[in-house]
């Protein structure tokens, strides 16, 4: 029977033999998660926003105890209304869905999708059905991020041989849903679309300003992953926070989902990288904020 979440607290579990994780794995997946979060929330009510607080660890646990804390818009709403906490609860009620749908299709497309008022039924290709909500099923088909996002959590996960599952628990421990390591690589696989020799990917992506153009037409230039890229920005609601005076500078950091275009290089047998685009502003952080998780006492 699934498990109703009336909370805005839930823990991420890393099953295994050892009583340690690795640092990077850790992080990686906690910074995966928040940009999931985050995004649900744009979807579920743009209006406000949400603050993930990473309660204290226990000594070599692999248990990490989250909370979502709504932050409105006008700072003089209370965090803890019911309200608030309902959006929590219905957060991590989305990232659960979320994560059920991407693991049902295991990488593919859907086979058929039926959708009446409340819920979407969705065929696989072996033919397995799964009931989903609306809300979850839009979220899902609308934001790469969400799927890329989701991927680089499992992909960081599978590269530590030592993680055997993974869990999302309400906060008394009691399962929600439940990952093997025999599903953590049809997790991590992208979003793609190939077309003959050429290929595009969408994903979720942390873009370091170098050079500025306000010109639509004109290409910004990135640091991404370390090496420097050029891109044209196609969101329209960015060029709106520009007309607003929404001040930019050089070592801002946006959140985006990014386009990479790949072409199928047949003298090295592989894709290479021809051109970017940035479809989507998550978010604008100023060089001097730095995005943090809260650790509570």
């Amino acid at each position: 029977m699934e498990r109703l979440i009336s909370d805005n607290n839930f823990k991420l579990k890393f099953d295994g033999q050892l009583h340690q994780i690795d640092a990077n794995v850790l992080i990686s997946s906690l910074v995966h998660t928040s940009s999931i979060i985050q995004e649900i929330n744009r979807f579920l009510d743009p209006g406000k926003r949400i603050e993930i607080k990473v309660k204290a660890l226990d000594k070599g646990s692999f248990l990490v105890h989250l909370e979502l804390l709504e932050t409105a818009l006008d700072a003089l709403k209370s965090l803890f209304t019911r309200e608030s906490l309902e959006l929590g609860a219905e957060i991590i009620a989305s990232l659960v869905g979320l994560i059920k749908i991407k693991k049902f299709l295991k990488g593919k497309s859907p086979k058929s999708i039926d959708s009446n008022e409340d819920k979407t039924t969705i065929t696989n290709e072996n033919g397995d059905i799964l009931i989903i909500e609306n809300v979850i099923f839009n979220i899902y088909e609308n934001s790469p991020i969400i799927k890329d996002a989701i991927s680089q959590n499992f992909d960081a996960i599978n590269n530590d041989p030592s993680i055997t599952g993974f869990e999302i628990t309400d906060k008394e421990e009691n399962p929600i849903i439940r990952v093997e390591r025999e599903d953590f690589t049809d997790l991590s696989l992208k979003s793609e679309e190939v077309l003959n020799d050429e290929r595009i990917l969408k994903e979720a992506a942390t873009l370091h300003i170098v050079r500025l153009s306000f010109e639509e037409l004109l290409k910004w230039e990135f640091y991404y992953k370390g090496n420097k890229i050029a891109a044209r920005i196609k969101d329209p609601d960015f060029y709106k926070l520009i007309d607003k005076g929404e001040a930019f500078s050089k070592g801002d950091i946006l959140e985006v989902e990014l386009q990479v275009n790949q072409k199928w290089d047949e003298s090295v047998n592989t894709f290479v990288n021809k051109s970017y685009q940035v479809n989507k502003i998550v978010r604008h952080i100023l060089r001097n904020e730095q995005q943090q998780f809260n650790f509570e006492e």
